[in-house]
């Protein structure tokens, strides 16, 4: 699982060759601050010489293309030490369950259309308009896959599987076949394989609870910066609690739970408030 526990940043400033002084800065990462300070003083040194030869600033950074700048709220252990879940809390303020085996994939409801918004004004729908991805959904679990077992939960932009009775690898064949064929965004695909782990939001989006955005971004190194987050955090966790990220739905398939999946299977559904009878965020 690459998330690492230590960023630094590096700073510096630059002659570029139109004479124009410019400021860079870039960061580091690793399993400590004194190589996450490596790490950013070599990139640093590379774009500085980048920038002299006069080349093209290198393109943005493509989501999944390099480990995410996230606070480490918990790490659960696992055999030999190795956590085998982690928490953490997203640039947007939320958490995130980090799991090394525990599949989970996102399937969002399509865009809904012009017509449909006003056929929906004029005649109550008879259906709920999400049945046709959740049934989508379960079909192309079970045919993919006619051994495994998920839970599914509903979100407020879609579905939620969750592999309950047997392991997946993040960077697996299988795995990135799976998620195809129940339409995983294509991103979070890429992110799963270059993080080498899955991921799950456990707490509402602050937007969706009338929360602000969090202040400043992760790590917050100055006293002052960590007392505004503390302040957004309190406010995000009142906020918060009225609502439920995702609802249990129902179980496809014939298998049990895993000894090894249950404890997370129990901190995500507990987080997620997903027996509660809460409006989505």
């Amino acid at each position: 699982m690459e998330i690492p526990p230590y960023w630094v940043k590096a700073a510096g400033e630059c002659l570029t060759r139109d004479g124009r002084r410019l400021g860079v800065a870039v960061w580091g990462w690793g399993r400590d601050r004194a190589v996450a300070g490596r790490e950013a003083a070599g990139r640093l040194q590379r774009l500085l010489e980048r920038i002299r030869r006069g080349e093209p600033f290198p393109p943005a950074y493509a989501y999944g293309s390099r480990p995410r700048r996230e606070e480490i709220v918990q790490t659960v252990e696992g055999p030999l030490e190795h956590p085998t879940a982690v928490l953490t809390r997203n640039r947007y303020g939320a958490v995130v369950l980090n799991t090394t085996r525990l599949l989970f994939l996102d399937v969002d409801l399509p865009p809904v259309t012009l017509a449909q918004r006003l056929r929906r004004l004029i005649t109550r729908p008879r259906a709920d308009p999400a049945d046709p991805t959740l049934a989508r959904l379960r079909e192309a679990l079970l045919r993919s896959r006619p051994a495994a077992t998920f839970r599914l939960y509903r979100t407020a932009a879609g579905f939620r599987a969750l592999a309950i009775d047997r392991e997946f690898d993040p960077a697996g064949r299988d795995t990135q076949e799976l998620m195809h064929v129940a339409g995983a965004d294509p991103a979070f695909v890429r992110l799963c394989r270059a993080q080498q782990s899955f991921r799950a939001r456990l707490t509402p989006k602050p937007w969706r609870c009338r929360c602000s955005l969090p202040p400043g971004e992760h790590p917050r190194e100055e006293d002052a910066q960590r007392r505004r987050f503390a302040a957004w955090r309190d406010a995000y966790d009142k906020a918060s609690a009225r609502y439920a990220t995702c609802r249990y739905v129902e179980t496809v398939g014939t298998g049990s739970l895993i000894q090894g999946a249950r404890a997370l299977v129990a901190l995500h559904d507990r987080m997620t408030r997903c027996e509660q009878s809460l409006p989505l965020a």
